[in-house]
């Protein structure tokens, strides 16, 4: 199939200039079908690739991350990667989409005397999205597990495909909601295109994006101490969050920060006594953040449990091509605000912080020094931002668009295909869709009531994976 042949040679192409697998996905055209993929770095390579009939030759026996988009194509245009090692249900259970008549979870392809079977889910006992694990355990060590999700798609892709002169921000705003500025800033990327939004606004829009940041790691810190019993620190990071949430609905009127966001710039303006109260805000919460990772990490019981545990290596972290807190604390230096600066990015200074250990430890450590990080950012730009309008006027031209973000998951794509004025085709690629992986990885060989604790430290979405 010369076609795949092609795919997989500029994939591998753009993997040794350094880009990686931002996306992939499928687009209906006359007479066929399309593969496109997304390669992003310092810059953003799109493949176009055409196949036909209904199977082509899959890349990921070459190329390991392509294996979830190749699977989310077969569900969502019945295209068949021929020769995938790993061809289980990605979403598709029931009579949904191409793969009619449903099909039942399988069992793990592991067997053996004193192995068992243990399934856990889609219902959870906590506040969290549904989703199904199933692990293969000798006594209590995993020796696999595979997750199965899609119990909340929503269609979001099918409603962006819209005008594009449409404002879609409310709709984005919703795909993950405590991640919202983020999947917000990446579809306005796709529309606003070429247009010059003025400077304060992009300042503004970088605070909201690292305020929504502080929060997210605030109550991922929080949930690993309630996972360690760690309950003092726990409550005191979930008050730490919470003062942060109360700020964003006093400066905006939400907290999690939506309807700020618009096309153009921003809806509203944020006046001098809301700046200076964000100033103060953050700087309190800067050093409690510190204080409050120095109980935990001083606590003999939390070290053991964190330490060693859930490692996802290097080598593992590039394969399958993690992003965000999660590969940074497995030591891949990869920040879209650094590599492609958006908003405000490119005028305010930055470290990106990593680890070179990969374990709960890890991703603790990043998350707290990304936190310090995000104060400093905040500071610079309202230090750094003048009077001046916070919206312009947009105009959308036909092509093909892309909007990268870094949330605080981690690298988050939209892509958009603009045709006569309207949107044809909308992609959606959430950070915590190519971290599953990541996470059926890390958690091979720890013990069973470690996966909670694991499970959190990658703090990954189920909305935002499922659309």
């Amino acid at each position: 199939m010369p076609e795949t042949d092609e795919l997989s040679q500029k994939i591998r192409k753009c993997l040794n200039e350094g880009l990686g697998l931002a996306c992939m996905y499928a687009r209906g055209v006359p007479g066929g079908h399309v593969l496109e993929a997304v390669m992003a770095g310092d810059r953003i390579e799109r493949i176009t690739v055409r196949v036909e009939g209904m199977m082509y030759q899959s890349v990921t026996p070459d190329i390991p991350s392509a294996s979830l988009y190749e699977r989310e194509i077969y569900e969502t245009h019945g295209i068949y990667p021929a020769g995938h090692p790993d061809m289980r249900p990605l979403r598709s259970r029931s009579s949904w989409g191409p793969l009619s008549g449903g099909r039942a979870i399988p069992h793990n392809d592991i067997f053996g005397n004193g192995i068992f079977e243990i399934p856990v889910g889609p219902i959870h006992a906590g506040v969290i999205g549904p989703g199904h694990f199933r692990f293969s355990v000798a006594g209590e060590p995993i020796l696999m597990m595979r997750t199965y999700l899609g119990y909340s798609r929503r269609g979001v892709e099918k409603l962006m495909e819209t005008q594009a002169s449409a404002d879609n921000t409310a709709i984005a705003e919703r795909i993950s909601g405590d991640n919202a500025v983020a999947h917000t800033l990446a579809y306005l990327q796709t529309v606003e295109q070429d247009t010059e939004i003025p400077e304060r606004a992009r300042f503004i829009r970088t605070v909201l994006s690292e305020l929504e940041r502080i929060c997210s790691h605030l109550g991922t810190i929080s949930g690993i101490a309630l996972d360690t019993a760690l309950a003092v620190p726990a409550a005191h990071g979930s008050a730490l969050r919470e003062s942060i949430l109360r700020l964003n609905e006093r400066i905006c009127g939400h907290r999690l920060l939506w309807g700020m966001l618009r096309i153009g710039g921003l809806s509203k303006d944020l006046t001098e006594t809301a700046l200076d109260e964000i100033e103060r805000e953050v700087m309190r919460v800067r050093f409690d953040a510190e204080e409050l990772v120095g109980i935990m990490i001083r606590s003999p019981s939390f070290m053991d449990r964190a330490e060693t545990t859930g490692r996802l290596s290097y080598e593992d972290a590039v394969h399958l091509r993690a992003v965000g807190p999660v590969a940074r604390a497995s030591g891949v230096d990869a920040d879209v605000r650094k590599t492609r600066p958006y908003a405000a990015y490119g005028l305010a200074a930055m470290d990106v912080p990593k680890c070179p250990s990969g374990d709960v430890y890890a991703r603790l450590t990043v998350r707290k020094r990304e936190i310090m990080e995000s104060v400093s950012m905040i500071l610079q730009c309202i230090n750094s931002m003048e009077d001046g309008p916070v919206r312009t006027s947009v105009k959308t031209e036909d092509g093909f668009y892309t909007g990268i973000t870094e949330s605080p998951r981690g690298e988050t794509v939209h892509c958009a295909h603009i045709e006569n004025g309207k949107i044809t085709k909308y992609k959606i690629r959430d950070a915590s869709f190519p971290n599953w992986p990541a996470l059926e990885r890390a958690v091979m060989g720890n013990i069973v009531p470690d996966f909670p604790l694991i499970n959190k430290s990658f703090d990954l979405s189920y909305s935002g994976n499922d659309l």
